[in-house]
């Protein structure tokens, strides 16, 4: 049972908030960048904090990733959208047929929704609390963020810095677990973005659904990599290992499961294991390896390799080493032809764990692709244009990417989200800013319009007249 003064202060954040809104339902140019600017200033100001916090969450977390995955990516959203929106701002002009409407005008006018939510998680706990933020402050929002209670150093150190910066009726930052996150996602939000596993995404869904609150989601998945013929090589193998290497995994877009050639099968895990070992003598212990947010988390991984050995599959680890409990990091490891009904296969895996499925054709892959779940990301690593052209085309997932792995959840011009099973909505460049827009209509009816004495009763010929030439064989 959730305390009272929790979801008291809660409410009242959401209160003060809502009549910050009514007093100013649109922020002008002015006073949004001044905004942005000062998410970007909170950004330099616990820029070495942050690399502290985190590493104390995850027992092991690289600064220069912190620096690169956290803290850097805020500050470029907030410049991109200072660059474009007096632009974005501006009414978009809808043409009108004269003959129907004379000189009426219309337009769609991008207008605050009001005062949003942001229920961040634990594997990107800035950049994912605070770069949506900068979309919504920048479309005139009000934002609550409800932090990750798994990240504990990390989620204290943003309450400590957000009230220098900010006063709560723009941006407050609260914190609590499962039964917290309920609890907010049940407010009558003017929207709500959640970003994490899809179970807890229909919980929040749900709640939400009571008061009709439009929800983005952003849900990652099993996101498959494709290696055609020709993507079997030393140099495309490392760029595949790095991106798989990243925060160990634990990163919403990381390839899961990777379709290799049958024929080019034992030249990949050769070409793995030899990038591994040079990169990574000594992997466990090493500073560049992140360790595993939990104890949980950590138990999980490992007994789903247990799992895969005890099923008979061939486990291959890159690296030497054993998982160790206190730094909670996991050697780099590839499971290859695994049964599909074990939890590697079942379940996102979200570790420095890869399932190797060997294929002959690659109609048999786009059969498995296509009757899974729709993924976050979709990796392709080939030469051929037109190999990667079809596979973009047929195959639905939130992203498609050759040749690199998440790269284009950082271009900052780009949308990022999902489809169907791996979210809905989006953050990021032109599409993020009208995510968390209402895309009014206005409409100036003009005396000249020929289409408002139609509707004007009694009905009478003109309006009869009108009627039958739609219906006219043209």
């Amino acid at each position: 049972m959730l305390p009272e003064t929790e979801i008291t202060e809660l409410k009242r954040l959401f209160s003060l908030q809502n009549k910050s809104y009514l007093k100013n339902p649109y922020p002008s140019l002015e006073l949004r960048v001044q905004r942005l600017e000062a998410l970007e200033r909170m950004m330099f100001a616990c820029r070495e904090e942050a690399k502290i916090a985190l590493e104390k969450d995850f027992a092991v977390h690289p600064h220069a990733m912190t620096d690169l995955l956290e803290t850097a990516p805020v500050i470029m959203r907030t410049r991109h959208l200072r660059e474009n929106l007096e632009n974005w701002m501006a009414p978009i002009d809808r043409p009108l047929n004269a003959a129907a409407h004379g000189s009426s005008t219309a337009c769609v006018q991008p207008q605050p929704l009001g005062v949003v939510g942001n229920i961040a998680p634990w594997n990107f706990p800035v950049e994912c609390a605070l770069i949506m933020v900068a979309d919504m402050l920048a479309a005139g929002n009000s934002v609550i963020v409800k932090a990750s209670e798994k990240t504990p150093e990390t989620s204290k150190m943003l309450m400590q810095h957000v009230g220098s910066f900010f006063s709560e009726d723009v941006l407050a930052i609260t914190v609590g677990g499962p039964e917290y996150s309920q609890q907010f996602a049940s407010l009558p939000w003017n929207h709500l973005t959640y970003i994490g596993g899809a179970e807890v995404g229909r919980l929040i869904m749900s709640a939400a659904s009571k008061n009709l609150t439009p929800v983005t989601l952003e849900l990652g998945g099993k996101n498959p990599a494709v290696f055609a013929e020709d993507g079997i090589s030393e140099q495309r193998i490392q760029e595949f290992l790095s991106g798989k290497f990243m925060k160990s995994g634990q990163v919403c877009t990381a390839p899961d499961h990777a379709y290799v050639p049958r024929g080019k099968l034992e030249e990949f895990i050769k070409m793995s294991d030899e990038f591994m070992g040079s990169a990574y003598p000594k992997y466990i212990g090493h500073p560049d390896v992140t360790g595993i947010i939990n104890e949980g988390h950590f138990n999980r991984l490992v007994s789903w390799i247990d799992e895969a050995r005890q099923r008979q599959a061939r486990v291959v680890q890159l690296v030497s080493g054993e998982p160790d409990p206190a730094t909670r990091q996991i050697p780099m490891t590839y499971v290859i032809d695994p049964p599909k009904d074990i939890k590697l296969m079942t379940e996102e895996v979200f570790g420095p764990v890869l399932s190797v499925l060997p294929y002959d054709d690659i109609e048999e892959v786009l059969d498995d692709v296509r009757s899974r779940p729709r993924s976050l990301a979709f990796y392709v690593v080939t030469e051929d244009d037109d190999l990667a052209n079809r596979l973009s085309k047929v195959t639905s997932s939130g992203s498609f990417s050759r040749n690199a792995y998440g790269m284009h959840g950082g271009i900052m011009s780009l949308p990022f989200g999902g489809n169907g099973a791996s979210g809905m909505g989006c953050h990021g460049g032109y599409e993020g800013f009208m995510n968390y827009s209402h895309k009014k209509t206005v409409f100036y009816c003009a005396p000249d319009s020929k289409t408002m004495p139609l509707r004007v009763i009694p009905y009478g010929k003109v309006t009869e007249n009108w009627a039958n030439s739609v219906f006219e064989d043209k």
